[in-house]
């Protein structure tokens, strides 16, 4: 808590000796006036934020970026002393500000200004937008009162501070699954790696070296059971954040941008699908400094967990796509779907995904530049599926 301005009271001591000594009434009055100002000046300035409580809430803290949110403040006035006035300035994160920003008005806060009465609850609600994703943590909340005649001001920072994820906003990306290569049963198609048992089709002659626990004995002793081919749509999405070779030298927040909206697009297609989903990145949480993962689920909080981290992202790795990717090998799923997502294929990631690809998983690259000619055919010649985002994918949904 800071205190600027004064009073006089130099002035007041001077009028009270000269009253003493000279017994003018006048001055005497004037004197014992002045002693009255400077103890009101001194009691209410001392008094003025006070019993003051701040509260803070935004609703809704989980959003999708560029829709509007309102942060609520709460000012309680807990003594009976009321206040001549109370200016309240709210800080915003860079990325939150008002829906229509005043011209050459400051965009990192918003202010308000009142008079709270003894005892007395009040509550402020300033419509904010997220102009773009990211997690931000609004506040912390200034107060600045004074005493009752204005001659000291006091101020008071309240370390008030509420989170908020704006995920990325949805392009118009398709989908696209790609079978993986688990003993998991889960949808049905022409071809798959094993028959679902629970997915019967009918029967059929029985032919020699069929198992005798699939010959239908209820019908006959010649016929045998069929069922139909399923597979796994499980995806683990591997999004690089780095555009170039020397990822500590350079970055590209534009290029970052398109991939991790285009990876968030692409999440919440496989969890809508009711598919499993995981998510590894080089790229830094934006608040903690550290790179996040999240493990192979199914369900709202899987959805939800692969979303907030892409939400946070920085435009920074923390190593180089392969050797991270690489890295994460022993920790992926046998037979999973691994789905790169990256602003383009350097030839360091080529080769790592080779070897994820030699490692038993399907590899599909998704990338916003297309691949050279010869790296391209070199990949799928040997298993792994290529796709380039089409500038249509990269508009906004709606």
């Amino acid at each position: 808590m800071t205190r600027s301005g004064r009073f006089e009271w130099p002035i007041v001591i001077a009028i009270v000796l000269i009253a003493a000594i000279s017994r003018s009434p006048a001055l005497i009055v004037l004197g014992a006036g002045g002693l009255v100002v400077w103890l009101v000046v001194w009691l209410t300035g001392r008094l003025a934020l006070v019993g003051l409580e701040t509260q803070l809430a935004i609703a809704p803290d989980r959003l999708i970026a560029g829709e509007p949110l309102v942060a609520t403040v709460t000012i309680i006035n807990r003594k009976p002393l009321p206040l001549p006035w109370l200016d309240l300035r709210l800080f915003l994160p860079e990325g939150i500000e008002t829906p229509e920003p005043t011209p050459g008005l400051a965009r990192g806060w918003v202010n308000a200004g009142f008079a709270p009465r003894g005892h007395e609850r009040l509550v402020l609600r300033f419509p904010l937008v997220v102009a773009q994703r990211g997690a931000y943590a609004v506040g912390p909340i200034r107060l600045r009162g004074g005493d009752w005649l204005g001659f000291t001001v006091t101020e008071r920072t309240d370390p008030v501070a509420t989170q908020v994820v704006a995920y990325p906003a949805p392009l118009a990306v398709r989908d696209r699954q790609l079978p993986s290569l688990r003993p998991l049963a889960e949808l049905a198609v022409r071809r798959g790696l094993l028959p679902d048992p629970l997915r019967f089709r009918g029967v059929r002659e029985h032919r020699s070296g069929d198992p005798r626990k699939e010959i239908h004995w209820k019908a006959s002793a010649l016929q045998t059971k069929l069922y139909e081919p399923a597979t796994s749509l499980d995806a683990v999405f591997l999004v690089n954040v780095a555009s170039y070779e020397q990822y500590w030298i350079q970055a590209d927040p534009e290029a970052v941008e398109l991939v991790v909206s285009a990876a968030a697009d692409m999440v919440r297609i496989a969890a809508n699908a009711g598919r499993q989903v995981g998510l590894v990145t080089n790229g830094l949480d934006n608040l903690t400094h550290e790179r996040p993962r999240s493990s192979l689920g199914r369900g709202p909080h899987s959805l939800t967990r692969a979303l907030e981290i892409l939400a946070r992202l920085g435009p920074y790795a923390t190593n180089s796509p392969e050797a991270v990717f690489l890295g994460e090998r022993g920790r992926l799923p046998w037979g999973a779907t691994l789905v790169v997502v990256t602003p383009k294929i350097t030839t360091g990631l080529a080769s790592a995904m080779l070897a994820l690809r030699r490692a038993h998983h399907r590899v599909l690259g998704v990338s916003v530049a297309p691949a050279d000619s010869a790296m391209a055919a070199h990949l799928r010649a040997r298993g792994v599926v290529l796709d380039v985002l089409h500038p249509a994918e990269l508009r906004r949904a709606g």
